[in-house]
């Protein structure tokens, strides 16, 4: 299994800039590759798909690292909606809120393999399967955990004031990331991009690959303003969701 270096850095906020610690963080999301082939677990399934998982880890990681407040705002909502800060999962004895969590892997995992199109059977979220690959990513991340450097580029897109004016290309930047590139938006971009995949090949026909890109553009800016985005069963405007991260 690959990760290319192009396919991690789209997941990045500072894309096509390469900020001093994405290379640390591509190094790690290699490693977990090959953890990845190493344990033997699902290794059969679509390339695809097991590229989308790795890309879904390394960007949770990055998150609680930084503490950027993606992950924390998901489990805080979830927590007060369900009384648990997961899905499928009671909390353990040893899970941390808002730190590198086994279970947290454990459901970004199955979350990731069960809203994958290219797959038709998906082990349970309390398979023996999902736990074994887990633990190969925690060992992984937690290996240097603690000496883990922050990447500085998403603490400082997270950290905008979507109040402010001056502040409104920095608003911009966080909103597109947030709901097309960062881990936690993948299945909700998805389906957002299926949602509109007719109107954009339409644009493309009419106007041509080139001159369709602003069209393209304001398409993407419509979806965003108008579709909600999604993680497992949280389901809020974007606007909403930039609103508590940035709060915390």
């Amino acid at each position: 299994m690959e990760i290319t270096v192009k396919e991690f850095l789209k997941q990045q906020p500072g894309y096509p800039e390469i900020s001093d610690t994405d290379k640390y963080y591509y190094v790690i999301a290699v490693h977990m590759a090959r953890a990845w082939d190493k344990c033997g677990v699902l290794v059969n399934i679509d390339e695809r798909v097991r590229v989308r998982v790795v890309l879904a880890m390394i960007g949770y990681y990055q998150d609680i690292v930084a503490d950027a407040g993606l992950w924390r705002t998901f489990t805080s909502l979830h927590n007060e909606k369900y009384g648990k800060p997961l899905p499928h999962f009671e909390p353990s004895d040893d899970y941390i809120d808002y730190e590198l969590n086994l279970d947290d892997l454990r459901y970004l995992l199955w979350y990731t393999l069960d809203n994958s199109p290219e797959l038709s059977d998906v082990p349970s979220p309390h398979s023996d399967e999902i736990m074994e690959l887990a633990q190969a990513f925690h060992y992984v991340l937690d290996y240097d955990y603690e000496k883990a450097p922050v990447p500085v580029e998403l603490t400082m897109l997270t950290g905008v004031d979507v109040d402010d004016e001056s502040e409104m290309q920095q608003t911009y930047d966080l909103a597109h990331w947030f709901y097309w590139r960062s881990y936690m938006m993948q299945v909700s971009a998805q389906e957002a991009t299926s949602s509109v995949m007719d109107e954009a090949q339409g644009l493309i026909a009419r106007h041509g690959a080139s001159g369709a890109v602003p069209y393209l553009h304001d398409l993407n800016d419509r979806v965003m303003a108008s579709r909600p985005a999604r993680m497992g069963p949280i389901e809020l405007p974007l606007s909403e969701w930039l609103r508590l991260i940035t709060d915390k």
